[in-house]
């Protein structure tokens, strides 16, 4: 089986890492994966790097969008693929219409669509994809409520992640040092990921967890070079009185993202949009239970599980829940447990990659 995973996004994040492990046990199992992503970025350095074949294309903006059209249609002429996978909606009008010029009559695989965001935009193209993947049944859910004629067409499919070791028995102390926030006492609470995720709701709720928790630690983890973003929860935090409680760490290197969520005794998200959030996967799989609304895609994750807490209603209720967990140790503990026992049993990488090549495999036998 061959296989063509696009991706033409300038920068590195949740999806690409996920296309990398993803292509990574796909190969384990015989499958040859190729990439075709934006030529000059941090993708194609990363694909090559681990051995994959990478086809490049311009950026799309005037000429470059004639250029990257003629190039993709030689790209599928000369390769034929068995599947040709778009991995963004800014791909989907470019690639159907360089996959029908290049197969008019008879094509020689399937064409297929990854949704890893949730999307109220209307597709004019979708209709031309053989299949779709969601990520979570919300991504799902919206997608459906556009094209509801899509639905006998759309598959869902859970990312997953390298199991790290079990938690080291250490991390169920509330005494313990902490390995990348040192220093921090009980109780430290996280949140990670992109500044535009309405961090600013945690912000709001410090006052009330500090009322419980003086000593408490808000962490926000990840790139806070975008002033813009940062600035006004600085501001709000200071306004609060807040501002010795807030930490922002600034971009983890991978190889410490496990630290960063062992020092934390709970994981916490304020994002109601979330595709899935591979961060929770990783927060579980450390040992760290989730708070979060019961909104977005990774309500998947908690399904019969008692790994965490979802909250119905707004921020005095998810501060409540917060200072409540924090407060009952045993409790916060075995979820922790069951966290890690969830990842390994569901979200692994070798599950992922095994119900993906299921999923290719049925799609090219219809």
């Amino acid at each position: 089986m061959k296989i063509l995973l696009i991706n033409n996004g300038k920068g590195w994040s949740g999806g690409q890492e996920h296309l990398k492990d993803l292509a990574m046990e796909l190969r384990k199992n015989g499958v040859e994966v190729h990439f075709l992503v934006r030529e000059d970025t941090v993708n194609e350095t990363r694909f090559a790097e681990l051995g994959f074949t990478v086809h490049l294309m311009p950026y799309k903006y005037g000429w470059n969008s004639a250029k990257a059209f003629f190039r993709l249609v030689a790209t599928l002429r000369r390769e034929r693929f068995d599947i040709v996978s778009i991995n963004r909606e800014h791909d989907l009008a470019l690639t159907v219409l360089a996959y029908r010029c290049a197969f008019p009559f008879a094509s020689p695989g399937r064409l297929m669509m990854s949704y890893h965001l949730p999307t109220d935009h209307y597709q004019l193209f979708l209709s031309a994809v053989d299949a779709i993947v969601c990520i979570s049944e919300h991504v799902q859910t919206k997608l459906l409520r556009i094209l509801p004629a899509m639905a006998d067409r759309t598959s869902i499919l859970y990312y997953g992640i390298a199991l790290p070791p079990p938690p080291d028995v250490t991390k169920f102390s509330s005494d313990r040092p902490r390995r990348y926030l040192k220093g921090r006492p009980f109780p430290v609470i996280g949140m990670v990921g992109e500044f535009w995720k309405n961090q600013i709701e945690l912000v709001e709720m410090l006052p009330q967890l500090k009322q419980a928790f003086p000593e408490i630690t808000v962490a926000f983890v990840g790139n806070n070079a975008d002033r813009n973003l940062v600035d006004p929860l600085e501001f709000r935090a200071r306004e609060l009185g807040v501002e010795d409680n807030v930490v922002f760490t600034g971009l983890v290197p991978r190889e410490k993202i496990q630290d960063v969520f062992y020092d934390l005794d709970l994981s916490v998200t304020t994002h109601r949009n979330e595709g899935f959030g591979i961060v929770h996967l990783e927060s579980l799989a450390a040992g760290t239970p989730v708070v979060a609304y019961n909104e977005g895609g990774f309500v998947d994750l908690f399904k019969g599980e008692d790994v965490g807490v979802l909250i119905e209603n707004g921020m005095t209720d998810f501060a409540a829940a917060i200072v409540s967990l924090l407060k009952d140790d045993t409790h916060r503990y075995a979820m922790g447990v069951k966290g890690f026992e969830l990842v390994q049993r569901r979200y692994s990488t070798q599950a992922m990659g095994r119900s993906y090549l299921n999923f290719y495999k049925q799609l090219l036998e219809n």
